[in-house]
């Protein structure tokens, strides 16, 4: 019975961000064993990003019987609309991944009735967003890989591997404004629990302000104002400048440092709002009804 206490007594007493990003980890481990559990899981996961871009791909050759297109090289700063739709459509893939399997993250402990025992962890409870974030980061990641492979090989994907490692930034950058966008949708999760209608609404929104085969320039002024706030819209724009004009695009460079700044922002709001719906949902001791 000492012992027992004793091993609590050490548990309780952890802290620190290793902890944290120790527990975060093996959460996201946690969630790859449930998914490589179920083989057509893993079917889908292979074979879903092949069936999602090249549909779109096929359209496009269909519209203009090549990969150029003179429309778009005068709105924009290529004419290459197969490699800007592909580079479009997989960033745009891997924000519906995070934003769809994190955001829903306390709903899917809920559904299996975990969700209570996660929170009397000794862990902070946005480690349990982040550690399911970390898990659909490499997720989305991978089919990213997959997609762009899939485009490389079958049709010739055009890219300046000079801007890779900006691209990389970017997509970390953006990654990291997610992680408020994923609190808030935590907090929708939380407070309205039956809230896939909500979620599916926002990042439908998000989705179209941050456009995937289409410059933003086509948008009614008001949505190209509003999309000057969203994190993921700075993010695609520098990802596919730099992969197709190089490291020295100076149009993509201010966008990572406004993307920067609206992380600032977003994660703090984030922060600050989950804060208040955790302790909403406890006092209220609603935190696993349904």
């Amino acid at each position: 019975m000492s012992t027992s206490f004793e091993n609590q007594s050490e548990l309780l007493g952890r802290s620190g961000w290793r902890y944290e990003i120790s527990a975060a980890w093996r959460l996201a481990i946690k969630q790859w064993k449930v998914e490589l559990s179920y083989p057509l899981s893993l079917l889908y996961f292979i074979v879903s990003p092949f069936l999602w871009l090249i549909p779109l791909l096929f359209f496009g050759f269909a519209l203009t019987g090549s990969t150029t297109s003179t429309a778009l090289g005068t709105i924009t700063y290529t004419s290459d609309w197969f490699t800007y739709s592909a580079l479009g459509f997989c960033f745009v893939a891997l924000i519906d991944s995070s934003l769809w399997g994190t955001g829903m993250a306390f709903r899917r402990e809920q559904w299996v009735g975990t969700l209570e025992s996660l929170y009397s962890t000794p862990v902070g409870r946005t480690t349990i967003l982040f550690g399911s974030s970390i898990h659909n980061i490499q997720h989305g990641g991978l089919g990213v890989l997959l997609q762009l492979g899939a485009a490389g090989a079958l049709f010739g994907l055009q890219l300046n591997l000079a801007g890779i490692l900006p691209a990389l930034l970017a997509v970390g950058l953006m990654v990291l404004g997610l992680q408020g966008v994923v609190l808030f949708f935590a907090c929708v999760v939380l407070v309205a629990r039956r809230a896939w209608m909500a979620v599916e609404t926002l990042v439908s929104a998000i989705k179209l302000l941050t456009p995937m085969s289409y410059p933003l320039v086509v948008l009614p002024y008001s949505l190209q104002v509003i999309a000057q706030g969203v994190p993921t819209y700075h993010g695609l724009e520098s990802f596919r400048q730099f992969l197709l004009l190089g490291p020295f695009s100076m149009s993509a460079w201010m966008s990572i440092g406004l993307l920067l700044i609206l992380d600032l922002i977003v994660l703090l709001l984030g922060w600050l709002l989950f804060r208040v719906s955790d302790r909403y949902v406890r006092n209220r001791a609603s935190l696993a009804k349904f």
